[in-house]
């Protein structure tokens, strides 16, 4: 293992250093990953900003905000030399991936000023943003880095130096008519949901290098490759079940090297993509996943291979945590998504992050009012409910957790209200590891 801080390469599938303090137009060298190719990037520093939207300009305030007291406390100071690990479901997509990237090359869409202030106000080491679409040149990440260095409504920007990014299985032509619609083609015949291919994917950005060489994606393991597999035979011919993904969108492990230290954390990421109707199949697949991350950090995946060829689990000694979404909607799906296999796994610990505010759940933005602490996606007529997580291995000091869900009045409220189109129906959750 690589010991202290490395000079990272520039470029190995998809992970990035950048100076974000630079124009990051360049043209810069990109290889590696399937689907990504050389290419520069539409991102400039101090290009032009729109007046329509809510953010008048970068840096300026939307509206008055009121000064942190005791009472408004919706965020938690990190102590010195603890690392913050955190999580969002953005939902940062649309219908048009050329349409998201004009968008984000503006520097003034709402929906990444939004997000850049939740982030800057909760000021994570380590971020995993889900549900976020990739394009082939990284000029969302490269744009969303942009978006979190310059300042947001009074904020202090937070600069991410490294992040990674790859493939997705979502939107992807599978060439089969999986829905048996007796159509080949749309969303639902997609090795995983999405309308084009990269709809749904994932970020992740580093305060701290990213052990290029060392990441593995898990984005083509076949679902029929899992042992005992749920996939059902006589649902799929021979062909289907050889393009067959386990992962909807896909699975990393990304090691990150926090200062000081010999040895990384790797940072198990995961993510979904489900169609609006979830179906048996879809949670069937789901289960064979997580059961997958499972024996992945336990050391009985001798059957596990990467995009690279490599096969076997995580190191047994290895220091990680699992974070994203490991069920497609936990909390709306009923029993049928079983959750136990990590948390009941006795490898990993679940602090179960509570919302940082004085406010009771009534007085707090979301769905119905007895709703739960460590909720962290409101659901539209229903009970909010937790669907992002982060599970530190057994071995990891834990010293401080919290979900970012402010009430009115509070710090932050504007950046969660779920009826506002800019925002994400998610909530920002994190956990402070002590070194």
């Amino acid at each position: 293992m690589p010991k202290g801080l490395i000079k990272p390469a520039h470029r190995v599938r998809g992970t990035r250093r950048t100076g974000v303090t630079a124009v990051v137009a360049c043209a810069l060298i990109l290889t590696g990953a399937a689907g990504a190719h050389a290419a520069p990037t539409s991102y400039e520093a101090g290009i032009a900003l729109t007046s329509s939207s809510a953010y008048p300009a970068p840096g300026q305030p939307v509206e008055p905000a009121p000064s942190p007291s005791a009472e408004q406390t919706t965020t938690v100071e990190k102590a010195e030399g603890d690392l913050r690990v955190a999580t969002l479901h953005a939902n940062l997509t649309a219908e048009s991936l050329d349409g998201l990237v004009a968008s984000l090359a503006t520097g003034n869409d709402p929906r990444a000023r939004v997000l850049a202030e939740t982030v800057q106000l909760n000021d994570p080491d380590v971020l995993l943003l889900t549900g976020v679409s990739f394009d082939e040149n990284h000029q969302i990440a490269q744009a969303l880095q942009q978006h979190f260095h310059i300042g947001q409504n009074n904020q202090s920007g937070v600069d991410y130096p490294y992040y990674f990014t790859a493939p997705t299985n979502s939107g992807m032509d599978s060439g089969a008519d999986l829905d048996r619609d007796g159509v080949i083609g749309g969303p639902t015949d997609a090795i995983g949901y999405g309308t084009y291919p990269g709809q749904y994917g994932m970020i992740v950005f580093s305060k701290h290098p990213i052990l290029e060489s060392e990441i593995r994606t898990f984005q083509n393991f076949l679902w029929r490759d899992m042992p005992s597999s749920s996939m059902p035979a006589e649902r799929y011919s021979e062909l289907e079940q050889s393009v067959m993904r386990l992962a909807e969108t896909t699975l990393w492990d990304v090691p990150v090297l926090p200062e000081g230290s010999d040895e990384p954390l790797h940072v198990i990421a995961n993510s979904v993509a489900t169609p609006p109707v979830a179906e048996e199949i879809d949670v069937d697949r789901g289960n064979d996943k997580r059961r997958m991350i499972a024996d992945y950090f336990s050391g009985r995946g001798s059957y596990i291979y990467d995009d690279d060829g490599r096969t076997g689990p995580l190191s047994p000694d290895a220091e990680y945590v699992v974070v994203g979404q490991p069920a497609s909607k936990q909390g709306t799906l009923g029993d049928e998504e079983d959750l136990s296999v990590l948390l009941d796994s006795g490898l990993v610990q679940d602090p179960a992050p509570e919302a940082v505010t004085e406010a009771p759940l009534s007085a707090r933005p979301g769905g119905t009012a007895m709703t739960d602490e460590t909720a962290t996606r409101a659901v539209s007529g229903g009970h909010d409910v937790r669907a992002s997580f982060i599970l530190p291995s057994w071995g990891l000091e834990i010293s401080e957790s919290g979900v970012f869900w402010p009430s009115e009045g509070e710090v932050g409220y504007r950046l969660v209200d779920p009826y506002s189109t800019s925002n994400p129906a998610d909530r920002l959750v994190w956990v402070d590891l002590e070194p």
